[in-house]
């Protein structure tokens, strides 16, 4: 499934657009919506996306303008612009910027779907293109330096970075992470590695290292390493640059912000991992090891016995935030229920898969699957019954306007609940309620 984000300043045609490409059959899409270009950028900041259509005028930041900063997250992010306007000048910068397409808005729907199909199918070639990319390095052999790999096995193991780095045995080694700068670690499992042969378990071990390799993006460098035959390790440091998109007032560094981008990208990972090795991998992210290098090994033996807890609770494909206190869940149905509390807690707030699945520490992709297979019902089954049931519970109070209740529930508009409501029960909320 791919993610499509609609920006426009006119919340008519955001809304408009979202609700046709939701309900055209031929895309399978997760559709987000912006109606600014600043919360466009909050979104791209923390959400991969794979195709943006924006309006190319806006206030504050142009479509064009939002074009770098998305691109600089995502550089597969396919671009189509949207515009009342057709001045040459406008033509041109968008070429110039590797836009996919260009349509002006008086040309209706019809461009626009085509656009984004066109758009999904080159990402598919681009997909397709990398994996097989991927199963010809999976054949081909890289030694890693034999020095490099005891040293990062000796750091793994609790031995003090500082005595490691002032050894004369490693001299000649690059170890090119700087302590003294923001930097954190992730650790990775395979669900069920145990049950591989010991050839078969090291190709996958490879094969997962290959495809971090590759969604790693250039603002993020590193080592990796294998801790005790089973656990993938990499310690990793942004970039200036990256940090210093992330750095609030008082040039303080947003790490959750940091985090939540690298969330992001190992679900692009996770993915990956499940479609071309059919296996499922689950992570956990630290949080800034400044300060926190001597207790490396403690935090990495916490991060793997807190993924294989959570393997032997069925729960795969997981992302855990060691920042934070993760509450671990003692059995499937109470993360139900913790999925059913945000929902119900959420309902004038964002309940976009992506949210609810960084409410429970899980890949949205795999959420929406493992949902299911719990409950024998779609997440948005469960979303849309919800928002019914809270609307006809809101309607019985004759105080209550209609358009308070399309708020309350998160609808962007009166007309947008209305359809819902039609939809869902057959009859307009005026005449449902007058029929009470």
């Amino acid at each position: 499934m791919y993610r499509l984000l609609i920006v426009d300043d006119e919340p008519a045609i955001v809304n408009g657009l979202a609700l046709l490409f939701q309900e055209k059959a031929d895309f399978e899409l997760e559709v987000c919506k912006a109606y600014s270009a600043r919360e466009a950028l909050e979104i791209a900041r923390k959400t991969k996306l794979d195709v943006v259509v924006s309006d190319i005028r806006m206030p504050q930041k142009s479509g064009l303008q939002l074009i770098d900063d998305i691109v600089y997250y995502w550089p597969s992010c396919r671009i189509i612009l949207l515009t009342g306007y057709s001045e040459f000048d406008y033509v041109y910068e968008a070429i110039r910027k590797n836009v996919e397409n260009y349509i002006l808005k008086t040309e209706g729907i019809d461009p626009i779907f085509e656009a984004v199909k066109r758009a999904i199918d080159k990402l598919e070639q681009e997909n397709r293109h990398h994996m097989l990319e991927e199963k010809a390095l999976m054949h081909a052999q890289f030694a890693e330096p034999l020095l490099k790999k005891e040293m990062l096995e000796a750091l793994l193991l609790g031995e003090p970075v500082t005595s490691l780095l002032a050894n004369a045995r490693y001299a000649e080694v690059e170890f090119r992470i700087q302590t003294e700068q923001p930097a954190f670690f992730i650790a990775g499992q395979i669900n069920r590695l145990e049950e591989q042969s010991p050839a078969h378990k090291s190709k996958l071990l490879q094969a997962v290292q290959q495809s971090f390799d590759t969604h790693l993006p250039v603002s993020i460098h590193g080592e990796q390493a294998i801790y005790d035959a089973n656990t993938l390790v990499w310690l990793l440091q942004p970039h200036h640059e990256l940090i210093a998109r992330f750095t609030v007032e008082d040039h303080e560094v947003d790490w959750q912000g940091i985090v939540g981008y690298m969330k992001s990208i190992l679900e692009a990972v996770q993915n990956d991992c499940e479609e071309n090795l059919d296996v499922s991998v689950s992570f956990a992210v630290s949080g800034n090891l400044v300060d926190e290098w001597n207790d490396l090994h403690e935090q990495v033996e916490a991060a793997r016995t807190n993924i294989l807890k959570r393997f032997q609770l069925g729960q795969e494909m997981v992302v855990l935030d060691l920042g934070m206190k993760a509450e671990m869940m003692s059995s499937q149905m109470l993360l139900i229920e913790q999925i059913h509390h945000y929902i119900q807690n959420q309902l004038s707030g964002d309940l976009s898969l992506t949210a609810i699945a960084a409410e429970v520490h899980f890949n949205p992709s795999y959420l929406s699957r493992y949902y299911k297979q719990i409950t024998g019902r779609n997440l948005m089954e469960y979303i849309q019954s919800t928002k019914l049931e809270s609307a006809i519970a809101m309607m019985a109070n004759p105080q209550m306007k209609l358009n308070e209740i399309a708020s309350k529930l998160g609808f962007d508009s009166p007309s947008y609940f209305t359809t819902f409501f039609k939809k869902m029960t057959g009859t307009s909320p005026q005449e449902f309620r007058n029929l009470q």
